[in-house]
């Protein structure tokens, strides 16, 4: 029994150690997650502007280009609950803080929770770099739990890949140069992406508005001007928009507008973005969020 043992162990050994030195390979990839985390931790004090929710801000507003201390707290995926533990995280430690953006996309009431989605995976990332306590299964406290994601990472971080976001944590991926000018607008393409975007049911709906409400709640609390924006689409993308869903959307929009006497921009449609102002048909390009985050300063200095 004594020598089954010991052959066990020698068996195991190697492949825990295997997986520990994998693990410490893998938190050491650079990521927007750690980043954000890491700088908000040195900066909460003194931040004036927040820029919070998914990939169409993390995209597509640039702090850079808004008045003040300003900082991209956005993710790709991320919804209302992340942004509103993120919020709350530093509740304590805000000085400064005057203005929280925050955008208000065609999916963003309708999306599931993000532990029921495909995009799972990330539950992790807000555990191990964020300290989310949303997310506490031992799957997302591993880097290797993920096979796929960890075998991605680790071929990232042996090529030596530049990070992905720039100093104030805006994401510098989708540069115009880097466009496919022959498929980024194809239209089934376009099509497939706004199924996604479009949900069966309103199934989720009451859990992501109470977490927008959170959100206000939490700005109104501590006299932080909470402003609402839609970022601007490509036509080929808005015009196949359900109806039914982006009415529900708008209406949803202007009840906490109305409740909470909020500020919303919407530039879902607007005219002044020429297609190289996108990288695909509903996230803008470097070039793109340039301008639009311009504007949008603009607005914000008139209101």
């Amino acid at each position: 029994m004594k020598r089954f043992v010991i052959r066990v162990l020698l068996f195991v050994l190697p492949l825990f150690v295997m997986l520990c030195a994998s693990e410490y390979i893998l938190r050491q990839v650079p990521n927007p997650y750690k980043y954000k985390y890491d700088w908000m931790q040195e900066n909460a004090d003194s931040v004036e502007t927040l820029v919070i929710g998914s990939s169409h801000a993390f995209y597509g507003i640039r702090p850079e280009f808004l008045d003040g201390n300003a900082f991209n707290l956005a993710n790709v995926s991320q919804n209302w609950t992340q942004d509103l533990f993120l919020l709350k995280y530093w509740s304590d430690r805000y000085k400064k803080l005057k203005t929280v953006i925050c955008p208000v996309s065609y999916f963003s009431f309708f999306d599931c929770a993000m532990e029921d989605a495909g995009e799972r995976f990330r539950c992790r990332y807000y555990r191990i770099y964020m300290d989310c306590d949303l997310y506490n299964s031992l799957r997302d406290r591993m880097e290797v739990s993920d096979i796929v994601t960890a075998r991605e990472k680790m071929s990232k971080f042996f090529r030596k890949e530049p990070v992905d976001f720039d100093r104030l944590a805006w994401g510098t991926a989708y540069e115009l140069s880097k466009k496919d000018m022959a498929a980024w607008n194809d239209a089934a393409e376009v099509e497939a992406t706004v199924a996604r975007h479009t949900a069966e049911n309103d199934y989720y709906v009451d859990y992501n508005y109470s977490s927008l409400k959170g959100i206000a709640d939490f700005c109104h609390s501590r006299n932080i001007r909470l402003v609402l924006v839609t970022t601007p689409c490509w036509h080929s993308y808005s015009e196949r928009l359900k109806k039914e869903q982006l009415e529900k959307m708008y209406c949803l929009t202007r009840a906490l507008q109305e409740e909470y006497d909020l500020q919303y921009f919407n530039y879902l449609e607007n005219g002044n973005f020429s297609a190289d102002d996108y990288y695909d048909f509903d996230h803008l390009s470097d070039v793109g969020a340039e301008k639009f985050t311009k504007m949008l300063n603009d607005a914000l200095k008139m209101e």
